[in-house]
């Protein structure tokens, strides 16, 4: 694995960033949860094919090799329809900030996968993380819900960003994230007539409005296109640890962003900024830790 440089590091910050914005965008939305993903992936696929067209890049490989990159994907529709499933049983603080419990889980999954000896630093970290999801529980029971589904998003993200790790070994940034948008907006797919014949009397809307159209160009776009393929390409350079516990910055920008937009409705009790505050705080010791490891 190739040294990671300091302005890797400044691109994994502006990735966090734009994803702050992302269950915003979702919230912003009409269309359900899993129309958000439905849309999001197909723009993302036609986006990612023509700006490797414009760059003059083959992306497409045999479809047998495809196949566990699109798997990868179907992984990430499932992450993405409970990452806004969890914002729409609750709010969006909560699923951004039970989200960041990818940290824990990747410090565990990771030198499984890898067949490496578990960092104790990570896991220390983690359990900060847990820690800090307790007074999230205990505090916003009644958002009990979407802290569960929250939770199942995060475990999601922390299986595909370590699949990922292995894969960029095997083939460049474009084509993943290509090949997983691809997975996702086909499984995605499917999942369609599953719901609806599952729950049928259950309020589901997947034509977009005018003003949808936007939050979902937005979305699928400016909010996926990029980030993934540079976290694909950042995943050379940096652990998946690493990589998920800066994501855990992601609920600083979207708690902010989410309660200049929609006021008092994302003003929550003082036990869940306790139990936020330990969260974010596993991101600011995880170098300075780090650095002094002999």
């Amino acid at each position: 694995m190739a040294k990671p440089l300091p302005k890797d590091y400044l691109k994994l910050h502006l990735i966090v960033v734009i994803l702050g914005f992302t269950a915003i965008l979702g919230r912003l939305t009409e269309v359900s949860a899993l129309g958000v993903v439905f849309y999001r992936t197909f723009l993302a696929s036609v986006g990612m094919y023509l700006v490797a067209r414009f760059q003059k890049k083959n992306i497409l490989i045999p479809f047998k090799q495809s196949l566990p990159l699109l798997g990868v994907g179907a992984i990430i529709s499932l992450h993405w329809m409970c990452f806004f499933g969890s914002a729409r049983a609750s709010t969006i603080a909560i699923s951004l900030v039970t989200f960041s419990v990818t940290s824990f889980f990747t410090s565990i999954l990771e030198p499984l996968v890898k067949k490496t000896k578990i960092s104790w630093v990570e896991v220390l970290l983690g359990v900060l993380v847990v820690l800090g999801m307790y007074f999230v529980f205990k505090f916003e029971y009644k958002y009990l819900t979407g802290i569960i589904i929250g939770m199942i998003a995060a475990f999601l993200a922390t299986v595909f960003s370590v699949l990922n790790a292995q894969l960029t070994h095997k083939y460049e940034a474009q084509t993943i994230t290509f090949y997983e948008m691809v997975g996702a907006f086909v499984a995605s797919w499917f999942f369609i007539p599953i719901i609806i014949y599952a729950s049928p009397d259950t309020h589901f809307q997947l034509i977009p409005t005018k003003q949808d159209w936007l939050w979902i160009a937005i979305l699928g776009l400016v909010c996926t296109v990029y980030p993934y393929n540079e976290m694909v390409k950042l995943l050379k350079k940096i652990s998946a640890f690493t990589l998920n516990l800066s994501i855990n910055m992601e609920p600083i920008y979207g708690i902010l962003l989410a309660y200049f937009i929609f006021g008092e409705k994302e003003r929550m009790t003082t036990g869940f900024y306790i139990g936020g505050v330990l969260i974010l705080l596993s991101v600011i010791l995880h170098p300075l830790l780090k650095s002094a490891k002999p």
